[in-house]
């Protein structure tokens, strides 16, 4: 049985070796929030949460996958939510001309990955996809993180799903992208390359 704090353990130790973290330093809530959000946006090889800690870097899901892992590795309940949206020319004034040319035949369709987390005053809202420097470029960055209070989250949902219980939640994602998506994958899939090639270009340190 492999020890309760080990992905918690595994993301210590790089985040010290990347000198983001001092060693020794005992990590919180928000700290590990911040740690996270700050990874550039863009797709690991995987979206399992060693591979996100290893490459330091992930889109919504796979960051939403880890932080998942270490917060129940803090003893908090925590549960992934998945909602339906669109990027369409009146939410993108801010994405470059080539990303707005794609919303050009109408909104394109996307699923969102964040967190619900559990605390004594309910159910709050964790969303860490965009990094802190990507505010500049008109992203809505979540700089706070308090306890018990709701975070702004990427996108204007349209209808939210609970991943359930038990269940792996990329292929409930999968499913539910071909479901909302149709026929629009391949120009979904165009979109979010596009957007992930320009935050990195533009938020490279």
């Amino acid at each position: 049985m492999e020890p309760f704090n080990v992905m918690l353990e595994t993301f210590q130790i790089e985040a010290v070796r990347r000198r983001l973290l001092d060693e020794g330093s005992q990590p919180t809530p928000a700290s590990v929030f911040a740690l996270v959000r700050d990874m550039p946006y863009k797709r690991a090889k995987s979206r399992a949460p060693d591979a996100i800690v290893t490459e330091w870097q992930g889109t919504c899901s796979g960051k939403h996958y880890l932080l998942k892992e270490l917060f129940q590795e803090m003893g908090i309940k925590t549960r992934i939510i998945m909602c339906t949206h669109q990027f369409s020319l009146e939410n993108t004034a801010h994405l470059p001309e080539s990303l707005r040319q794609l919303t050009v035949p109408g909104p394109v369709p996307d699923v969102h990955t964040f967190l619900r987390l559990e605390t004594e005053s309910g159910w709050m809202d964790v969303d860490a996809t965009w990094p802190a420097q990507a505010e500049a470029l008109g992203m809505p960055v979540n700089r706070e993180f308090r306890w018990g209070v709701s975070m702004g989250l990427a996108c204007s949902p349209i209808e939210y799903f609970d991943v359930p219980d038990g269940e792996e939640p990329q292929p409930f994602k999968e499913d539910l992208i071909r479901r909302f998506c149709g026929g629009e994958v391949d120009r979904r899939e165009a979109f979010i390359q596009g957007m992930s090639a320009w935050l990195a270009e533009k938020t490279a340190k």
